[in-house]
């Protein structure tokens, strides 16, 4: 049965365990894509937020470099090459500087600012002429900036010494034509930095592009970008999908700048595998739920039918006072009244057949005691006759009273009980010994010792005579002297204790042992025998009437006489 109870608690697990895995794959096949999308979404507005930030930087250094280069003062200075004097265009110069100053305390990334004169002479905001300068912009990122005809532009990230290294990018503008020159602004590199840097916050890597694929900003491995497939041409977020992941691409306005971003998978799918976890809890939880939910309701379901397992085992075991204490409503209860049912039909049919069976003994052994064997009467009738042609008047009275006295016991049998006293007894006996001594005169005696409390206590009947009988018959027949019988009746701690005893021919060891045990069949009992009542009648009514407490022993041996010893509780009543 415990069996039964693990099969349906798990049958529930694995039912649960298969609907929610089966729920949770069609809602991960659902949600996952929405997910995707969302992820997408998400990384779409991260770069679009970068870029237009870009082109607000790039469009506001553009339009702070056209207010610059249409200052009158500045436009006057680029345009006059000559001066009267070397004082006279360092007078100039310094009223220069001051304005490149207010410009460029106007702009937290502006660092400086410088004016290219078309004879080729170099002034920088910071009030100074160093050969350095000049050396600078000999370098490429300068010389490839101005090879186009572009009015303006940016130049790749470039490393200055003013006074301090930094790394800046630096804006060009033409002045007017009929003036000449060059605007040049140098922006502070970590101006673009940071908003790359914040970008890659959103993305595994991030990559800034210039002018022919060149890298001016990477964040991340270098070997997945850019995407050999991914060309950012326009302003519009380009998407494209790879087996490693998603790549993003924006072009910013009024530049030839790009700027190219990088998802894996991992970090793509990163809420999926929340999703995925969450899942594994809920299915734990959902299980120990369901375990603890299920377990109560299924031993509430089981106990009835343990109770009727154990009842049935009880039943089998023959203990028919079993009671089940459970209650329901349903069809275990209809099984619970049938099973009562059943149980009190048949005790109450066993209780019929023991009933019947002991009125069946009772009547046996009651027919058995009424009956007196024919051969009996025969030969003390026959007695009688010979008694009578002796003309032994007294000879002949006696035995037809004591003849009359057992024909009176055996009439009087269907009136009583199965039990006499222990004082009819003797009288009986004395009855049938008196027949006896005319019929084996001089072959035996009897001796009584009897206690006198012990002969108003209930014995069954016919005990001792069939005791006395056997002695007469079996062991004195090969005797030649005269045999004694000696009855003896005591009564020991409520019990009482009956024994026949004889110093006749006696039986060996083995064969009073079978009697004992009831493995010997009855014996043929001789043909003047009162009754047919045999030793084996005596152990079956004695085990019958008192069980246990009831005790047949024989005592015998070859040629040493026999002790037959009955030993029973006292019993002061005749009613069973």
């Amino acid at each position: 049965m415990r069996k039964i109870k693990n099969k349906i608690l798990g049958s529930v697990i694995l039912i649960v365990t298969l609907s929610v895995t089966a729920i949770s794959a069609l809602a991960y096949e659902q949600f996952s894509s929405i997910l995707e999308a969302q992820a997408l979404r998400e990384d779409t507005i991260h770069l679009e937020q970068t870029t237009n930030q870009m082109n607000h930087l790039i469009d506001d250094v553009q339009k702070y470099a056209a207010n610059m280069v249409n200052d009158e003062l500045l436009q006057r200075f680029a345009a006059r090459l000559n001066y009267s004097s070397t004082y006279d265009e360092l007078s100039a110069y310094r009223d220069v500087v001051v304005q490149l100053t207010k410009f460029n305390v106007l702009r937290d990334y502006l660092e400086s600012s410088a004016i290219v004169r078309s004879d080729g002479k170099i002034f920088w905001s910071s009030l100074y002429i160093d050969p350095y300068f000049e050396r600078l912009l000999q370098e490429d990122w300068y010389q490839e900036a101005l090879k186009s005809d572009a009015k303006s532009g940016f130049t790749a990230p470039h490393i200055i010494l003013d006074p301090d290294s930094k790394k800046i990018v630096s804006f060009f503008i033409r002045f007017d034509p009929q003036y000449g020159g060059v605007l040049l602004l140098n922006i502070d590199y970590t101006a673009f930095e940071s908003l790359f840097q914040y970008l890659g916050q959103s993305f595994d890597q991030v990559a800034w592009i210039g002018p022919g694929q060149s890298l001016l900003y990477q964040q991340g491995a270098a070997t997945e970008l850019p995407a050999p497939t991914l060309s950012a041409d326009s302003p519009d977020i380009q998407v494209v999908k790879h087996d490693k992941g998603y790549y993003l691409a924006s072009a910013f306005e009024k530049s030839d700048w790009s700027v190219s971003t990088f998802t894996s998978n991992e970090r793509f799918y990163e809420w999926v595998g929340y999703i995925v976890r969450y899942w594994a809890i809920f299915l734990a939880l959902c299980l120990a739920l369901c375990f603890l939910l299920f377990l109560p309701i299924i031993s509430n379901i089981m106990r009835p039918i343990l109770q009727m397992t154990k009842a049935m085992k009880q039943v089998s075991m023959g203990n028919y006072n079993v009671q089940l204490s459970f209650r329901s409503n349903d069809e275990l209860s209809v099984l619970k009244n049938g099973f009562e049912t059943m149980l009190g039909d048949i005790e109450r049919q066993m209780s019929e057949r023991v009933e019947q069976e002991r009125w069946k003994r009772k009547m046996t052994a009651e027919l058995l005691f009424a009956q007196i064997n024919p051969h009996f009467i025969y030969n003390t009738l026959n007695t009688v006759v010979y008694l009578a042609r002796k003309k032994n008047y007294t000879a002949i009275e006696e035995m037809v009273e004591s003849f009359i006295g057992i024909l009176h016991d055996a009439v009087n049998i269907g009136d009583t009980s199965l039990y006499i006293t222990v004082e009819q007894e003797m009288n009986i006996i004395n009855h049938f010994v008196t027949i006896q001594k005319y019929r084996y005169a001089d072959r035996f005696e009897v001796i009584w010792s009897v206690e006198d409390e012990a002969k108003g206590d209930y014995i069954p009947k016919s005990l001792i005579q069939p005791l006395v009988e056997n002695a007469i018959f079996h062991g004195f027949s090969e005797k030649e002297t005269v045999g004694r019988i000696e009855i003896i009746i005591r009564k020991r701690s409520g019990r009482l204790l009956v024994s026949v005893r004889d110093d006749g021919c006696g039986m060996s060891q083995e064969k009073a042992r079978s009697i004992m045990k009831g493995t010997l069949p009855p014996a043929r009992l001789p043909s003047g025998a009162m009754k047919q009542i045999g030793l084996w009648n005596i152990r079956e009514r004695i085990e019958y009437l008192y069980g246990q407490e009831g005790r047949l022993v024989i005592r015998s041996s070859e040629q040493g006489g026999t002790k037959v010893s009955v030993l029973l509780p006292v019993r002061q009543q005749s009613s069973e």
